[in-house]
């Protein structure tokens, strides 16, 4: 929850791609590129929601005007996690995909295996996958 220093800012516009579509604002990487640092300061703020903060981060909401600045916001918020799971080995296992340096390959890999080996045996009972989507789930942690 700290505050987005213009440094770390300018490092994630200097590691963005050029001459991506920008979106419907048509502001791009390389306008950012030339902003100065006071400029740099207004582009990105978090909002609260309507009911009282009480340190959860279900009650605040980072919002941008531009979707170019949004997609910097969560390369910022993405590089801060990635660096708290690799220092602190959060993720273990096949839980891992998601790290710079990882792939999504060997999960995929092993669940395709699973279905190749499950049509190979040709057996009478049925393989069933779960898939789980945890995007809500952190609504619910407190800081």
């Amino acid at each position: 929850m700290s505050h987005i220093s213009i440094l770390e800012l300018r490092e994630v516009i200097s590691a963005s791609p050029i001459h991506k579509a920008p979106g419907p604002s048509s502001i791009s990487y390389e306008w950012f590129k030339l902003l100065s640092d006071t400029s740099l300061q207004l582009a990105i703020a978090s909002i609260l929601k309507f009911h009282e903060f009480d340190a959860l981060l279900k009650n605040t909401r980072p919002i941008t005007l531009l979707e170019t600045a949004w997609k910097l916001l969560v390369k910022i918020i993405n590089n801060r996690l990635f660096s708290i799971f690799s220092s602190h080995h959060v993720l273990q296992g096949n839980n891992f995909a998601g790290l710079p340096g990882s792939s999504v390959n060997t999960p995929i890999n092993v669940l395709d295996g699973i279905i190749k080996s499950h049509r190979l045996s040709q057996s009478s009972q049925e393989l069933w996958i779960l898939s789980q989507d945890i995007s809500k789930a952190f609504d619910s942690i407190d800081l």
